[in-house]
């Protein structure tokens, strides 16, 4: 790998090892305070610096491209298919818990999580990684998937379907998104259907967490 290559990886995988100790150390003072600090903790540890140092100086000029191929038009249909099943699997049987404070913190957290997360993860290991594309690809989806391991060590929080459903559901989802970022170069409608995932799951696990009435 080259030293820009090697340098986003580190830094991936130093954000890693970091959240073993940051989140059970953030969350056992205040669970609910403490797991909007690990976000904001990787928003700028990582996420940030991340676009600056290799989403954007990689940027082909596709980075935010909306447009498609005339042969990648089923990636829409395919991106609402996926965002129903979040919502399907995840959402729906939890409506009875949800209230509105819930769902306006979770529209202010996905919408800054979201666009971040895909620019510097999917966007990160694009402009790094354009020359070795398959190494990309397969590292950028391993440490996002890692990164989502040591929030299950988040003391006072639960999440729906237990630590496999988060760290499965993070796996899966960075599959189909890394997939789609790659064959378009652009994190334009990822970043869309990992807002309105982030949506259904954040709005699900703050009320389920008591976050809303905190």
């Amino acid at each position: 790998m080259s030293g820009r290559q090697t340098a986003l990886v580190t830094h991936a995988a130093l954000l890693v090892g970091a959240l073993f100790f940051v989140v059970p150390w953030l969350t056992a003072r205040d669970g609910r305070t403490g797991y909007l600090l690990v976000l904001g903790f990787s928003w700028l540890a990582f996420c940030v610096p991340a676009i600056a140092l290799h989403a954007l100086p990689g940027n082909d000029g596709r980075l935010f491209s909306e447009k498609l191929a005339w042969r990648d038009w089923w990636i829409l249909p395919l991106l609402l298919a996926q965002a129903s099943l979040v919502a399907g699997l995840y959402f729906v049987p939890h409506t009875v818990l949800l209230s509105t404070n819930g769902m306006w913190l979770a529209l202010l957290v996905a919408a800054v999580n979201a666009p971040l997360e895909e620019l510097a993860w999917r966007g990160g290991f694009l402009g790094a990684f354009r020359d070795r594309p398959r190494l990309g690809f397969w590292l950028g989806w391993a440490l996002f998937t890692a990164w989502h391991v040591p929030l299950t060590l988040s003391v006072g929080i639960t999440f729906a379907g237990g630590a496999a459903a988060l760290i499965g559901g993070a796996a899966l989802l960075a599959l189909l998104w890394s997939w789609i970022a790659w064959r378009t170069g652009s994190v334009f409608y990822v970043g869309l259907a990992h807002f309105v995932s982030s949506f259904f799951a954040f709005w699900v696990l703050f009320d389920r967490n008591g976050f809303a009435g905190a």
